[in-house]
């Protein structure tokens, strides 16, 4: 088993473990319904937070999740699985928007780029 990865993102929260911070999003997923704006300040700081340290990792000249910059987030169906699972996406400022997955997010997080 290896050791637990603490998790601290800019918007001031921290997890001693990666699983926490893993528990803490799919909370956060569930009190929204697919197609539901985020709307609570603390939840979107949260994901600002968790997008900007995915987008820190991209190699230079790569498109970031944040394009242009982050208008909100949604919740909708994952594009890659029609109608099995629903995601977070970030809608840019421009009007275009992405999915991102919390998951690989958290991975880069703790350290474990993938």
């Amino acid at each position: 088993m290896g050791k637990a990865k603490p998790i601290t993102l800019t918007s001031g929260r921290h997890w001693p473990k990666k699983g926490d911070a893993l528990a803490h999003f799919k909370d956060m997923l569930s009190r929204y319904h697919v197609g539901d704006r985020v709307n609570d300040p603390t939840d979107h700081e949260d994901l600002a937070a968790l997008l900007a340290v995915y987008d820190a990792v991209l190699a230079a000249g790569e498109l970031t999740k944040a394009g242009s910059g982050v208008g909100h987030f949604e919740k909708r169906w994952d594009i890659d699985h029609p109608g099995h699972t629903s995601c977070f996406f970030v809608v840019r400022t421009d009007g275009t928007s992405i999915d991102f997955s919390t998951i690989k997010a958290l991975d880069v997080a703790a350290g474990k780029a993938s």
